[in-house]
């Protein structure tokens, strides 16, 4: 999978999203009009939704009574 920076005028490819796309994100060896097109918004969008997905839940540490955490002296 490869981001590019977009350089021609092209409408964002998300929804009524009517920005025009700052970048394209494609796989390797695939024409351009295969490209997903994306706005800076739209981008910055997913790229927290994917987040969201894919990185592992912070776990919440038990309070001691001194008010240190226990993962705090490990």
């Amino acid at each position: 999978m490869k981001v590019i920076i977009q350089t021609n005028k092209i409408r964002c490819d998300v929804g009524n999203c009517r920005n025009l796309a700052k970048y394209s994100v494609a796989p390797e060896d695939v024409s351009a009009g295969q490209y997903i097109n994306l706005c800076e918004e739209c981008m910055k969008q997913l790229y927290g939704e994917i987040g969201l997905l894919i990185a592992p839940k912070r776990k919440r540490s038990k309070k001691t009574t001194a008010g240190e955490s226990v993962n705090d002296k490990i």
